[in-house]
Protein backbone atom coordinates (compact mmCIF):
# COMPACT_ATOMS: atom_id res chain seq x y z
CA UNK A 1 0.00 0.00 0.00
CA UNK A 2 1.32 3.45 -0.95
CA UNK A 3 -0.01 6.67 0.59
CA UNK A 4 0.83 10.15 -0.63
CA UNK A 5 -0.09 13.45 0.98
CA UNK A 6 -0.90 15.36 -2.20
CA UNK A 7 -1.24 18.62 -0.27
CA UNK A 8 2.21 18.34 1.25
CA UNK A 9 4.51 16.61 -1.19
CA UNK A 10 2.93 17.51 -4.51
CA UNK A 11 1.87 21.17 -4.25
CA UNK A 12 -1.91 20.83 -3.83
CA UNK A 13 -3.77 23.01 -1.30
CA UNK A 14 -4.82 21.49 2.02
CA UNK A 15 -8.58 21.56 1.36
CA UNK A 16 -10.52 20.15 4.34
CA UNK A 17 -7.53 18.74 6.15
CA UNK A 18 -5.42 17.67 3.19
CA UNK A 19 -6.23 15.38 0.24
CA UNK A 20 -4.31 12.19 -0.31
CA UNK A 21 -4.24 9.19 -2.59
CA UNK A 22 -2.21 6.08 -3.14
CA UNK A 23 -1.80 2.76 -4.90
CA UNK A 24 -3.04 -0.50 -3.43
CA UNK A 25 -1.66 -3.81 -4.64
CA UNK A 26 -3.48 -7.09 -4.02
CA UNK A 27 -3.03 -10.77 -4.82
CA UNK A 28 -4.80 -12.08 -7.91
CA UNK A 29 -7.65 -13.78 -6.07
CA UNK A 30 -8.65 -10.41 -4.53
CA UNK A 31 -8.96 -8.62 -7.89
CA UNK A 32 -12.66 -9.53 -8.51
CA UNK A 33 -13.57 -7.73 -5.27
CA UNK A 34 -11.85 -4.42 -6.05
CA UNK A 35 -13.99 -1.32 -6.59
CA UNK A 36 -14.79 -0.71 -10.25
CA UNK A 37 -13.78 0.63 -12.65
CA UNK A 38 -10.15 -0.42 -12.75
CA UNK A 39 -7.69 1.00 -15.24
CA UNK A 40 -6.79 -2.10 -17.25
CA UNK A 41 -4.66 -2.77 -20.35
CA UNK A 42 -5.68 -4.56 -23.53
CA UNK A 43 -2.52 -6.07 -24.97
CA UNK A 44 -4.19 -7.01 -28.28
CA UNK A 45 -5.32 -3.44 -28.97
CA UNK A 46 -2.32 -1.95 -27.13
CA UNK A 47 -4.41 0.53 -25.15
CA UNK A 48 -5.75 1.21 -21.67
CA UNK A 49 -9.45 0.99 -20.80
CA UNK A 50 -11.80 1.22 -17.82
CA UNK A 51 -12.74 -2.27 -16.67
CA UNK A 52 -16.21 -2.43 -15.09
CA UNK A 53 -16.45 -6.21 -15.44
CA UNK A 54 -15.48 -7.30 -11.94
CA UNK A 55 -17.47 -10.26 -10.65
CA UNK A 56 -17.81 -9.30 -6.97
CA UNK A 57 -16.79 -5.65 -7.01
CA UNK A 58 -17.39 -3.80 -3.75
CA UNK A 59 -18.60 -0.22 -3.69
CA UNK A 60 -16.23 2.33 -2.18
CA UNK A 61 -17.14 5.99 -2.30
CA UNK A 62 -14.56 8.31 -3.91
CA UNK A 63 -11.87 5.65 -4.03
CA UNK A 64 -10.17 7.50 -6.88
CA UNK A 65 -9.57 10.60 -4.74
CA UNK A 66 -10.29 14.15 -5.87
CA UNK A 67 -9.61 14.20 -9.64
CA UNK A 68 -8.89 17.94 -9.89
CA UNK A 69 -6.32 17.81 -7.08
CA UNK A 70 -4.64 14.70 -8.47
CA UNK A 71 -4.47 16.25 -11.95
CA UNK A 72 -2.86 19.39 -10.52
CA UNK A 73 -0.27 17.32 -8.65
CA UNK A 74 0.43 15.26 -11.76
CA UNK A 75 0.96 18.39 -13.87
CA UNK A 76 3.27 19.79 -11.19
CA UNK A 77 5.38 16.63 -11.14
CA UNK A 78 5.62 16.49 -14.92
CA UNK A 79 6.64 20.15 -15.11
CA UNK A 80 9.47 19.61 -12.60
CA UNK A 81 10.74 16.27 -13.82
CA UNK A 82 12.89 13.89 -11.79
CA UNK A 83 15.69 16.36 -11.16
CA UNK A 84 13.26 19.12 -10.19
CA UNK A 85 11.42 16.91 -7.72
CA UNK A 86 14.72 15.95 -6.12
CA UNK A 87 15.70 19.60 -5.87
CA UNK A 88 12.48 20.77 -4.20
CA UNK A 89 12.69 17.84 -1.78
CA UNK A 90 16.16 18.93 -0.70
CA UNK A 91 14.97 22.54 -0.30
CA UNK A 92 12.00 21.41 1.82
CA UNK A 93 14.31 19.49 4.16
CA UNK A 94 16.73 22.43 4.31
CA UNK A 95 13.92 24.91 5.08
CA UNK A 96 12.54 22.70 7.83
CA UNK A 97 15.88 22.18 9.53
CA UNK A 98 16.67 25.89 9.33
CA UNK A 99 13.34 26.69 10.95
CA UNK A 100 13.96 24.02 13.58
CA UNK A 101 17.42 25.31 14.52
CA UNK A 102 16.21 28.89 14.82
CA UNK A 103 13.08 28.10 16.85
CA UNK A 104 14.97 25.87 19.26
CA UNK A 105 17.00 28.94 20.26
CA UNK A 106 13.93 30.10 22.22
CA UNK A 107 13.77 28.65 25.72
CA UNK A 108 9.98 28.18 25.60
CA UNK A 109 10.02 26.02 22.47
CA UNK A 110 10.95 22.35 22.59
CA UNK A 111 10.75 19.33 20.29
CA UNK A 112 10.18 16.07 22.20
CA UNK A 113 10.67 13.51 19.43
CA UNK A 114 13.98 11.95 18.26
CA UNK A 115 16.13 14.27 20.32
CA UNK A 116 19.57 14.86 18.88
CA UNK A 117 18.64 13.61 15.41
CA UNK A 118 17.95 15.52 12.22
CA UNK A 119 14.35 16.06 11.24
CA UNK A 120 13.23 15.72 7.65
CA UNK A 121 10.29 17.77 6.35
CA UNK A 122 8.47 18.72 9.56
CA UNK A 123 8.85 18.99 13.32
CA UNK A 124 6.32 18.59 16.09
CA UNK A 125 7.07 21.20 18.73
CA UNK A 126 5.67 21.69 22.22
CA UNK A 127 4.99 24.95 24.07
CA UNK A 128 4.53 23.24 27.43
CA UNK A 129 6.88 25.65 29.21
CA UNK A 130 5.05 28.68 27.83
CA UNK A 131 1.75 27.29 29.09
CA UNK A 132 3.18 26.61 32.55
CA UNK A 133 4.81 30.04 32.80
CA UNK A 134 2.04 32.24 31.35
CA UNK A 135 -1.17 30.26 30.93
CA UNK A 136 -0.94 30.89 27.17
CA UNK A 137 -1.36 27.68 25.19
CA UNK A 138 -0.67 26.64 21.63
CA UNK A 139 -4.24 27.51 20.57
CA UNK A 140 -3.77 31.05 21.84
CA UNK A 141 -0.52 31.37 19.87
CA UNK A 142 -2.29 30.09 16.77
CA UNK A 143 -4.96 32.79 16.97
CA UNK A 144 -2.40 35.51 17.71
CA UNK A 145 -0.34 34.46 14.67
CA UNK A 146 -3.50 34.99 12.60
CA UNK A 147 -3.28 38.69 13.46
CA UNK A 148 -0.02 38.75 11.50
CA UNK A 149 -1.48 36.78 8.60
CA UNK A 150 0.53 33.66 9.35
CA UNK A 151 -0.43 30.01 9.55
CA UNK A 152 0.34 27.97 12.66
CA UNK A 153 -0.94 24.40 12.60
CA UNK A 154 -2.46 23.00 15.82
CA UNK A 155 -4.89 20.28 14.76
CA UNK A 156 -3.60 17.63 17.17
CA UNK A 157 -6.62 16.57 19.22
CA UNK A 158 -6.32 14.63 21.40
CA UNK A 159 -3.01 16.04 22.64
CA UNK A 160 -0.44 13.26 22.99
CA UNK A 161 2.22 15.80 23.89
CA UNK A 162 1.46 19.01 25.84
CA UNK A 163 0.63 22.15 23.82
CA UNK A 164 1.76 20.80 20.44
CA UNK A 165 2.24 22.47 17.10
CA UNK A 166 3.61 21.02 13.87
CA UNK A 167 5.41 23.28 11.42
CA UNK A 168 6.32 22.18 7.89
CA UNK A 169 7.65 25.01 5.72
CA UNK A 170 7.97 22.89 2.51
CA UNK A 171 10.08 24.16 -0.40
CA UNK A 172 8.19 27.36 -1.17
CA UNK A 173 9.29 29.91 1.48
CA UNK A 174 12.46 31.87 0.86
CA UNK A 175 14.98 32.46 3.63
CA UNK A 176 13.49 35.95 4.04
CA UNK A 177 10.02 34.44 4.49
CA UNK A 178 11.30 31.98 7.08
CA UNK A 179 13.17 34.69 8.96
CA UNK A 180 10.00 36.78 9.08
CA UNK A 181 8.00 33.82 10.39
CA UNK A 182 10.62 32.99 13.02
CA UNK A 183 10.79 36.60 14.20
CA UNK A 184 7.00 36.84 14.39
CA UNK A 185 6.58 33.63 16.37
CA UNK A 186 9.30 34.62 18.81
CA UNK A 187 7.69 38.05 19.16
CA UNK A 188 4.29 36.51 19.94
CA UNK A 189 5.78 34.19 22.56
CA UNK A 190 7.77 37.01 24.20
CA UNK A 191 4.61 39.14 24.15
CA UNK A 192 2.78 36.37 26.02
CA UNK A 193 5.26 36.67 28.86
CA UNK A 194 4.73 40.43 29.05
CA UNK A 195 0.93 40.39 28.72
CA UNK A 196 -0.76 36.97 28.43
CA UNK A 197 -4.18 38.54 27.86
CA UNK A 198 -3.23 39.64 24.34
CA UNK A 199 -2.79 36.11 23.03
CA UNK A 200 -5.65 34.73 25.13
CA UNK A 201 -8.11 37.29 23.71
CA UNK A 202 -6.83 37.13 20.13
CA UNK A 203 -7.44 37.30 17.21
CA UNK A 204 -8.12 41.00 16.79
CA UNK A 205 -8.04 41.15 12.99
CA UNK A 206 -10.53 38.45 12.10
CA UNK A 207 -14.27 38.42 11.46
CA UNK A 208 -14.41 35.09 13.32
CA UNK A 209 -13.14 35.01 16.88
CA UNK A 210 -12.42 31.68 18.54
CA UNK A 211 -14.18 28.39 19.12
CA UNK A 212 -14.26 26.26 22.25
CA UNK A 213 -11.85 23.40 21.54
CA UNK A 214 -12.12 21.85 24.98
CA UNK A 215 -14.66 19.29 23.80
CA UNK A 216 -12.43 18.00 21.01
CA UNK A 217 -10.65 15.73 23.48
CA UNK A 218 -13.96 14.05 24.43
CA UNK A 219 -14.88 11.57 21.68
CA UNK A 220 -18.35 11.12 23.18
CA UNK A 221 -19.12 14.66 22.02
CA UNK A 222 -17.83 14.26 18.48
CA UNK A 223 -20.29 14.22 15.59
CA UNK A 224 -18.70 14.01 12.18
CA UNK A 225 -22.05 13.75 10.35
CA UNK A 226 -25.48 15.30 10.82
CA UNK A 227 -26.94 11.84 11.48
CA UNK A 228 -24.35 11.19 14.20
CA UNK A 229 -25.13 14.57 15.75
CA UNK A 230 -28.87 13.81 15.87
CA UNK A 231 -28.27 10.42 17.49
CA UNK A 232 -26.02 11.92 20.19
CA UNK A 233 -28.25 14.95 20.71
CA UNK A 234 -31.24 12.73 21.46
CA UNK A 235 -29.33 10.63 23.96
Amino acid sequence: MCFFNIHKTFSAPHGCGGPACGALGVLEHIVPFLPAPLVDFNSEENKYFLNYNLENSIKVRMFTGVPQVILKAYAWMRSLGAEGLYEVSKIAVLNNNYLFKKLMEHESIDAPYIEGKQRIEQVRYTLEKLKEDTGVGTGDIQRRMMDFGMHYWTSHHPYYIPEPCTLEPTETPSKEDLDEYIATLKYVIDEAYEDPSIAINSPFRSTIHKVDESELDDSDKWAITWRAYQKKAHH
